[in-house]
């Protein structure tokens, strides 16, 4: 059996039109491909991804298990982008489910993705006719457009939700309510930065991860299942490892102000709209909104030397072409990622992004050969799963 209309893209409403001014600064390069685009620079998001697979896939299983087996069974994905992965987390739990009911007929899977509204979903459904989901002939598959900090899906709807690579982003960047700039030269939090800035970030995120339980907690059904993989951290103060993409963007900025390419004050008033978590941040919150149980708070560690793995079937850490792998590969991730920030900020054209991130490169290559530890470019994440409790 052949899918059928694959896609129902479903308007933001008008509030959500009316905050694209704050939502557009966190948007990706997420329209078309390129050599700069999230969708060609998002293989290490995927390598995140991978490592809680099974986990993810046991979870759907044993979720469609208890609920009876429905005939009918929701999956959503926050925060899916566009690109290779945009379907990934999907796609893994539907497998999951049909495998678990392969000698019954199929229920009928409704998935939905949901990302900011610039996303490029026309992208997305042009992934569908070749994925697995058009493959099961049983998935039904609509985009839902709007930022996940606020109400998206009907309530009571929602099974199955999963977020990956997402959530370390913040709706806004923090308010720093000081009569002067504090964050000097930094562009984040960092190890010896001022305390009030750290608070003022940690403030950020648990007011924008208790509204996005909040909004979850009316839309997921009793008993289902969040499950949430984003950037963390293990301790409650920032180390320089921590912080070091940061840190280094941050002296790159600095160098173009140097060079007068940029105002100083316009480096000193930037402030990234990201915070990795400790534990103990994501504790409080959830506690905070009361409506969900931690089935798993794991933290894990990525490396992008497992890319060079699979496109060289090396990754000697004494190769000299090594760091400078590494750096260019950061480079351009990061840049996918924070470059609409920085041109909404600065206002700069491509040439300008280009001389920023050619600096950045340099210094990452610097960092990487400074530091002979095996866990030089590790980045430490969090796989939370939280089962909504039954009132």
């Amino acid at each position: 059996m052949e899918m059928q209309d694959e896609a129902i893209v479903v308007v933001a409403r008008p509030e959500e039109a009316a905050a694209a001014a704050v939502v557009a600064v966190r948007r990706m390069n997420s329209s078309g491909v390129g050599k700069m685009s999230y969708a060609d620079n998002s293989d290490f998001q995927r390598v995140i991804a991978s490592v809680t697979k099974k986990a993810r896939q046991e979870l759907a299983a044993a979720l469609y298990r208890a609920r009876g087996r429905p005939d009918s069974m929701a999956i959503a994905d926050l925060g899916c982008a566009t690109g290779p992965n945009a379907l990934l987390n999907v796609s893994d739990a539907v497998e999951a489910v049909l495998a678990e009911n392969q000698h019954h007929p199929p229920p009928q899977l409704h998935v939905f993705l949901n990302d900011l509204p610039a996303n490029d979903f026309n992208a997305v459904f042009r992934l569908l006719p070749s994925s697995p989901l058009a493959a099961t002939g049983c998935c039904l598959v609509s985009a839902w457009p709007g930022s996940f900090y606020e109400r998206v899906f009907p309530e009571a709807s929602l099974d199955y939700v999963v977020s990956s690579s997402s959530l370390h982003f913040l709706s806004k960047a923090p308010t720093m309510r000081m009569e002067h700039p504090v964050n000097l030269g930094r562009v984040y939090v960092s190890e010896s930065g001022p305390a009030a800035v750290l608070d003022a970030y940690r403030s950020q995120f648990h007011a924008d991860f208790l509204a996005f339980l909040s909004c979850r907690a009316v839309e997921v059904r009793p008993r289902g299942l969040l499950l949430l993989t984003f950037v963390a951290r293990r301790t409650a103060r920032p180390t320089a490892h921590d912080c070091y993409l940061w840190d280094l963007l941050a002296d790159a900025l600095m160098d173009m102000a140097a060079a007068g390419l940029v105002d100083e004050d316009q480096v000193h008033a930037f402030n990234a709209p990201y915070y990795s978590p400790c534990p103990d941040d994501l504790a409080k919150v959830i506690a905070k909104e009361g409506s969900f149980t931690v089935r798993t708070m794991q933290l894990f560690v990525t490396t992008r030397r497992c890319l060079l793995l699979q496109a060289q079937a090396q990754a000697d850490d004494d190769d000299d072409e090594l760091p400078r792998w590494l750096a260019m590969e950061t480079a351009s991730t990061v840049r996918a990622v924070v470059e609409p920030m920085l041109r909404t900020h600065f206002g700069w054209d491509a040439i300008a992004m280009d001389g920023l991130f050619c600096r950045y490169s340099l210094l990452l290559e610097a960092y990487y050969r400074s530091n002979t530890s095996r866990n030089k470019d590790d980045l430490t994440n969090v796989f939370l799963v939280l089962e909504k409790k039954q009132h």
